[in-house]
């Protein structure tokens, strides 16, 4: 199947699409070509020329009269909500549409905390003025009024009045627990677990504004949210009341915040969103000392980026394995096929994630991290150890050993829990420098619970000398399937990450060029077995070829094994 991509894609997105489908992509970023497609007939007459069965777009318009006029067989928007795209057409063309939930999360929270700290140090009034030539000083008072005008607020114990605690609501929440701060909600729909992990209050809209010292937006553009904040709504809030919204326009009266802004009624603002975009040196609030302006830029991120086009390039593959991938938005069009887990992060949020929920896995990978320095498969630091485990959401996550710790000290709280993505969700410390091998073989494989990382010298010795292991040894196919050795890469790269996806194949173990062995499991237990299996075979297979000559078992021997090998890993053994 041929694609047209116009959204931006990571580079190791757009390679890992491009060998699914076999180099059939046609990349016209919409960033590098400076054009979205909101005229219909340009874009059907686009996808007929090309002949694409698949379109990947951000802002695109693919209304119904593209969608019933082209013969698309897969739709994917980098969007958490695909509204750019004519979802009843689809459906009935019987068109699967993906999209990206949750990519721009980490993002907006993190540009909310940040535009929450710069309003409260007035570092904005700060840097127009010094930058300005209202900034003079000849002597020590003319400091003095800069240094009185420039006094600021701390965070520490403020009350953060949030509105939606929808995804993004509920990771500015968490992002604001250390501060000591007060955090009220409202939200008519507010699921009780998030409340309770962020120790939360819930109350009406008039008592948030009255008595919130921050106030923070983060509900979604429907018909019940339009308006939401009007005249008599501001009137409420502090006169030293700080006003964000990352989240629509259509939210807030504007008219009205601006007067109130002008008129100093509350302390000022910090705006992401407007009416009329793009932003452009005609908006009125530019005219404000006391606004903070951004184009629309809370999720423009590398990471989100990245995020949303590894969701729509899973997607895909999940669809061409006939399999119903998590992020679809009709999958009704998907009949027949086989379902994945579902994602219950709407009704299981992210509650309670801690190491000690984990602590059966995480004292099993503190045993083998013991077992593979007794038995010299590691040094110090150089090795590492993960397992994939369910987060109360019911998403995937990854357990991982940290890095720069000595495994002769591991302790529990050493350890940390990442997201499929790489993102940090538990723990104080570095997750491994290894985890872009851990997430791409995870990502690669659902078959696949638990990978241990060692340097084994014999391992290591046949991946420098780059002698795959052979059919010499009769435990070994049945176990492993075979065990190939990567190219090169260098530590911690996604170079080296899809390289050893690659040379991992369908098989439980794989060389990494010059690091040793990968083994893996469905369970911890199996992953420690595969990776001593390993080095067992490679250090008799390195003696035997110090003699000179090696005989393999005979072929009808080694398809045999295969077979058994097939019959195991469909049995999880």
């Amino acid at each position: 199947m041929k694609a047209l991509v116009t959204a931006e894609f990571s580079e190791e997105a757009l390679r890992k699409l491009r060998e699914i489908l076999s180099d059939e992509v046609i990349y016209e970023s919409w960033r590098d070509k400076k054009h979205m497609y909101f005229d219909p007939d340009v874009l059907t007459k686009k996808i007929h020329e090309l002949g694409v069965e698949i379109f990947i777009c951000e802002g695109d318009n693919l209304k119904k009269n593209v969608i019933e006029n082209t013969n698309l067989k897969i739709i994917g928007s980098i969007r958490g909500d695909p509204n750019n795209i004519d979802i009843l057409t689809a459906t009935k063309k019987k068109i699967p549409i993906l999209f990206a939930p949750n990519r721009n999360t980490i993002a907006v929270a993190e540009l909310t905390l940040t535009l929450i700290f710069a309003l409260l140090k007035k570092l904005h009034s700060v840097d127009r003025i010094i930058h300005s030539k209202r900034f003079s000083v000849e002597e020590f008072s003319d400091y003095v009024t800069f240094y009185n005008k420039f006094q600021g607020r701390e965070l520490t114990g403020k009350t953060i009045g949030i509105v939606g605690l929808g995804r993004i609501g509920f990771q500015v929440a968490k992002f604001l627990k250390p501060f000591n701060v007060t955090i009220l909600i409202y939200d008519p729909y507010v699921l009780p677990q998030r409340l309770s992990a962020i120790n939360g209050k819930s109350v009406d809209l008039q008592v948030l504004l009255k008595s919130s010292d921050i106030i923070t937006i983060h509900c979604p553009p429907t018909d019940e949210t339009d308006g939401l904040i009007g005249e008599a709504e501001i009137e409420l809030m502090k006169s030293s009341a700080l006003f964000i919204n990352l989240a629509r326009a259509s939210v807030i009266d504007e008219s009205a915040l601006f007067d109130a802004l002008k008129e100093k009624k509350i302390a000022g603002a910090a705006l992401d969103v407007f009416a009329s975009e793009p932003v452009d040196h005609e908006n009125e609030f530019l005219q404000l000392d006391n606004v903070i302006v951004t184009p629309h830029i809370a999720g423009d991120t590398y990471e989100t980026t990245h995020r949303g086009a590894m969701m729509i390039v899973d997607g895909i593959k999940t669809i061409l394995d006939h399999q119903v991938p998590l992020n679809i938005k009709n999958p009704e069009v998907l009949t027949g096929i086989k379902p994945t887990e579902q994602d219950s992060s709407e009704d299981n949020t992210d509650i309670s994630i801690s190491l000690d929920r984990y602590k059966g896995t995480v004292n099993e990978i503190i045993r083998i991290s013991q077992e593979m320095l007794r038995k010299g498969f590691v040094i110090g630091t150089a090795g590492n150890i993960s397992a994939r485990v369910k987060l109360p959401n019911g998403k995937n996550a990854v357990i991982i050993t940290p890095s720069s710790v000595d495994y002769t000290n591991l302790q529990s709280d050493d350890f940390v829990i990442i997201d499929m993505f790489g993102n940090k969700l538990v723990g104080t410390r570095n997750p491994s420098s290894e985890r872009r091998l851990h997430l791409a073989i995870y990502r690669e494989r659902s078959d696949i619970n638990a990978i241990i990382h060692s340097h084994a010298p014999f391992s290591t010795a046949l991946s420098i000398a780059k002698m795959p292991l052979g059919p010499f040894v009769d435990e070994i196919i049945p176990f492993i399937g075979g065990c190939e050795i990567s190219e090169f890469g260098m530590a911690g790269t996604d170079e080296l990450a899809e390289n050893g996806v690659k040379a991992l194949g369908d098989n439980m173990a794989a060389m990494i060029a010059n690091h040793g062995n990968v083994g893996c499991g469905s369970s911890l237990e199996q992953a420690w077995f595969v990776c001593e299996l390993v080095e067992f075979a490679a250090k008799i297979q390195y003696r035997a070829a110090t003699l000179g000559t090696m005989y393999a078992i005979p072929e009808e021997a080694e398809e045999s094994e295969k077979e058994m090998y097939a019959i195991m890993k469909d049995m999880n053994i």
